[in-house]
C-alpha cells in the first residue's frame, strides 16, 4: 500500500479512503494517461496562500499549455473550457458541489479529494458518511465525472496544496441572484453551472448557502 494512503487510513478511520487508482474510484472518475510535465510545470509556478484556499477559475499560462486541447476533446467534446486552479491548506468538507460537465484535476503535491455519488443527494440532502475521500498522488490527472459530488480538495502536508482545476468554459462564474427558497434542484444552484450543498458549521452557510449536509463536518487528519 502506498506511504502516504496508510498514513491517512491510520489517522483517519472514520474516513473510507482510497487512491484514485483504485477500483472504488471508477464509478466517480477515471485516470487519464498523458504527458503531464509541461502541465506540472505550469501549475507549479501557482502560489499557495498561507490560509485558506484560492480559486481562480481561469489562468493564460494554464490553458496554454499543449495538452489542453486533447483534454478539450476527450473530456468535453470540444465544448469550451477554461483551466485554473484551487491552492490551499482546507480539510474540512463544509459543503459539496456538482457541475454537469466533467472536471478534470491534477496536482503537484499529492491531495485527497472528497467525493460522493448524484444517487446519494436527496432534494438537496447528503449524509456526510456517505462521503468518500480519494487520494490523487503527485503527477496524476483525472477526470470527475458530471454530478459526482465534490468540493476543494484536502491537503496532505502542512505546506498545502495545488490543484488543476480545468472546466466548461464560464463554470463557477457568479448568478445575478441566487434563491435557496426556490423548488428542486433550483435551490441549489449558487453559480454559474454549480449546484451546491453545505454544512450547517461550514463558511459557505454564513454566505447563504442551501444548507443540506447532514452528520459530522469531515476534517482530514495529517
Amino acid at each position: 500500500m502506498n506511504e502516504v494512503l496508510k498514513m491517512l487510513r491510520e489517522k483517519n478511520p472514520e474516513l473510507r479512503l482510497h487512491s484514485v487508482l483504485d477500483p472504488e474510484f471508477r464509478r466517480y472518475g477515471r485516470v487519464l494517461n498523458a504527458d503531464t510535465g509541461a502541465l506540472a510545470e505550469a501549475l507549479a509556478a501557482t502560489p499557495i496562500p498561507e490560509t485558506g484556499n484560492c480559486y481562480v477559475a481561469s489562468l493564460p499560462e494554464l490553458e496554454a499549455v499543449d495538452l489542453m486541447p486533447a483534454l478539450q476533446r476527450i473530456a468535453f467534446g470540444e465544448m469550451p473550457i477554461q483551466a485554473g486552479y484551487c491552492n490551499g491548506n482546507g480539510f474540512k468538507l463544509n459543503a459539496m458541489e456538482y457541475h454537469k460537465c466533467s472536471e478534470i484535476n491534477f496536482t503537484t503535491t499529492g491531495l485527497v479529494l472528497l467525493l460522493a455519488l448524484p444517487e446519494q443527494l436527496d432534494d438537496g440532502k447528503l449524509d456526510s458518511r456517505d462521503v468518500v475521500g480519494f487520494y490523487l498522488p503527485e503527477g496524476v490527472l483525472v477526470e470527475i465525472f458530471p454530478m459526482v459530488l465534490h468540493f476543494a480538495p484536502c491537503r496532505i502536508k502542512e505546506t498545502g496544496f495545488r490543484c488543476l482545476v480545468v472546466l466548461e468554459q464560464g463554470t463557477n462564474a457568479p448568478l445575478p441572484s441566487v434563491d435557496t427558497s426556490a423548488p428542486g434542484e433550483e435551490k441549489l444552484l449558487w453559480m454559474r453551472n454549480k449546484w451546491m450543498t453545505c454544512h450547517p458549521d461550514s463558511p459557505q452557510k454564513e454566505k447563504g448557502a442551501f444548507v443540506g449536509i447532514e452528520g459530522e463536518n469531515l476534517a482530514l487528519k495529517i
